[in-house]
């Protein structure tokens, strides 16, 4: 071989792509884990097939992970891949297909199916050759083939292990004491070690025969804190045992369904109740009658789970009855694209009950905002009486990162979450007594009370009325309960420090990471780019029409769907709130997450065509 090129690089993406059913996923977590233990920032991002066991060597049967690394800290999964690891040339042809790839990317294909009758090697080596990729055909040694083969085809994930490993010089230590968390206590001794035999026969393959590795110092500017390493499902997760909520009742629909599945291994520790309902209706009815027993509660869902609760959504709402959804979205409409990414609900959740339904609506930027959100959640719920909505997403959901461990709060009354949570999101503390739509709000069983609970409307004392005043008054407080979250609502950031320019960049949710990381790019060119992504987006903050109007222009980013004439979710809600001519530079549903240098690229397309 010849001499061995070592990149020395501040971040790094790599991919690893296999078909389902053979371990993709869980060798980049084993991968990113071990990393994080050297002392490295890590970003992830699954592949997963929407069906289930699709055929091998089938493009449907793409399987894979998508790894960031680097010495400083990452919101997102970044932008191009510099190398592709993939188990044969069907799955490597797919994902081709995406353009996720560094021009000068480095392409590793196991030959080892080349001849199979149906292989179309030839075809696809041809197209990484004429794209310019730099191609490293390779296949497993005969000793490893042979413990692939005692193992009934199994464990080729542990090679390709051992080839990054050493690709991106993680030390074998790390990555077999990884190895051993993850399959020791599950597999019997002489499978393990054929595993871990694997794991070296990949790492001394790569050692000698890969002609290029990447050098990642450990993360810079470290800050004293404890680190985790955690996901966006999992820190929701942990957060709802943290808020202090009893009950989780759900009905399991990808990507929310690791919330129930996190949630049924340790909630009963915490004195906390799983419930798996027999459908989405069932779920947010168990929820909600939960609450009105006085047992904090919440459901969890997807897009097409959301739309079977939203009549008992507005039920809660005209009952006066807390409730908390945490909707995960997905790629829509109807069953859509289970397992890609996609903001298309903003509109359903916002819009979506009958009638005149108030609700608060508030978004996770990252994996931190995961585990606080079911503390604020709970205090919003419990003192405004109002649904309340957690909007995550699938990529949100399952990319993992390396944060300072979150600050443990127990909360048992909501009445006193810590200030630091409501600093965290932006907002001040409510009045102390906001007016309900009836006087009596006790719950069943409490001595000389009555309360009665319905979904008609009634006046103060809870008596069914349909007299024009009392529904006008009805209304009217609901959307006082609102107006005192709008109100209570602080400045959202502007990235960069700049609070005037020529383009505002807008996003909300998970868009975050992108977002900030395009606005520095922007900056660093030399352009007056700034950029905001919000968390509430219902109430939305009251200053943004003042701050809108302090730029030239204001674009949103979004993956939701927009064009000539149709806007996409967010513009067209900016574009009602603030009268300002907002228009969206990213309105796709591609299912794959946003970049940041798409963004810049799209905001640089605005200054060269002198719209900005």
């Amino acid at each position: 071989m010849q001499s061995k090129t070592v990149n020395n690089v501040r971040v790094g993406r790599f991919e690893l792509l296999m078909d389902a059913g053979f371990g993709a996923q869980k060798a980049g977590d084993i991968l990113i884990r071990a990393f994080a233990r050297m002392g490295k920032y890590v970003f992830i991002e699954p592949t997963i097939p929407a069906e289930i066991s699709p055929p091998p060597r089938t493009r449907p049967a793409l399987s894979g992970v998508i790894i960031r690394v680097a010495e400083f800290d990452l919101e997102n999964i970044g932008n191009n891949t510099d190398v592709i690891l993939a188990s044969h040339e069907v799955v490597l042809d797919r994902r081709l297909d995406d353009e996720e790839h560094n021009p000068n990317c480095r392409v590793l294909l196991d030959m080892g199916d080349k001849d199979l009758p149906t292989a179309e090697y030839d075809r696809v080596v041809k197209r990484v050759k004429d794209s310019g990729l730099q191609f490293f055909p390779f296949e497993i040694i005969p000793e490893a083939q042979a413990v692939i083969k005692s193992l009934a085809g199994k464990a080729r994930n542990m090679y390709y292990i051992g080839m990054l490993a050493c690709i991106y010089n993680a030390p074998e230590g790390f990555v077999i004491n990884e190895i051993k968390l993850t399959f020791g206590a599950k597999l019997r001794e002489d499978v393990f070690k054929k595993n871990i035999d694997l794991f070296h026969y990949g790492y001394q393959f790569a050692k000698d025969n890969v002609p290029f590795g990447y050098e990642i110092k450990n993360a810079s500017g470290k800050n004293g804190h404890e680190k985790i390493l955690i996901d966006g499902n999992s820190a929701l997760s942990m957060g709802i045992i943290e808020s202090g909520i009893k009950l989780v009742s759900g009905y399991p629909i990808t990507p929310a369904s690791s919330i129930l599945h996190t949630l049924a291994k340790v909630f009963p520790s915490f004195g906390g109740t799983v419930h798996q309902a027999e459908d989405e209706i069932s779920a947010i009815g168990t929820a909600i009658g939960s609450y009105y027993g006085g047992v904090p509660a919440l459901t969890c869902t997807s897009g097409p789970g959301l739309s079977l609760k939203q009549e008992f959504i507005g039920y809660a709402t005209a009952a006066e009855i807390p409730i908390i959804i945490i909707d995960v979205q997905r790629s829509g409409p109807s069953t859509g694209m289970p397992t890609k990414t996609e903001q298309s609900d903003l509109l359903p959740v916002i819009y979506g009950s009958h009638g005149d339904s108030a609700k608060i609506v508030f978004a996770v930027h990252d994996i931190i905002d995961c585990f606080y959100a079911p503390i604020l959640a709970r205090y919003l719920a419990e003192k405004l009486r109002l649904p309340v909505f957690i909007m995550s997403d699938f990529q949100m959901a399952n990319s993992y990162k390396v944060l300072d461990k979150p600050r443990i709060c127990e909360m048992e009354d909501s009445d006193k979450i810590p200030d630091f949570v409501l600093e965290h999101f932006g907002l001040g503390r409510l009045p102390e007594t906001i007016e309900m739509v009836r006087t009596e709000q006790a719950a069943p069983g409490t001595p000389e009370k009555m309360r009665r609970v319905t979904g008609l409307n009634t006046d103060e004392t809870g008596k069914v009325n349909y007299f024009s005043k009392a529904s006008q008054r009805s209304h009217a407080v609901r959307n006082e309960k609102v107006h005192c979250v709008q109100r209570a609502l602080k400045k959202p950031e502007l990235f960069g420090g700049r609070e005037e320019g020529d383009v505002l960049i807008v996003g909300w949710g998970s868009a975050k990471g992108a977002v900030e990381e395009a606005v520095s790019y922007c900056q660093n060119a030399g352009l007056a780019v700034g950029g905001m992504c919000l968390r509430f987006v219902n109430p939305l903050p009251p200053m943004l029409k003042e701050i809108f109007s302090r730029f030239k222009k204001v674009v949103t980013v979004e993956l939701a769907y927009g064009d000539p004439y149709k806007h996409p979710p967010l513009a067209m809600i900016l574009r009602a709130e603030t009268l300002a001519d907002v228009q969206p530079i990213i309105c796709r549903v591609t299912g794959r997450p946003m970049t940041p240098r798409t963004i810049e690229t799209k905001v640089k397309e605005l200054f060269h065509a002198g719209v900005a």
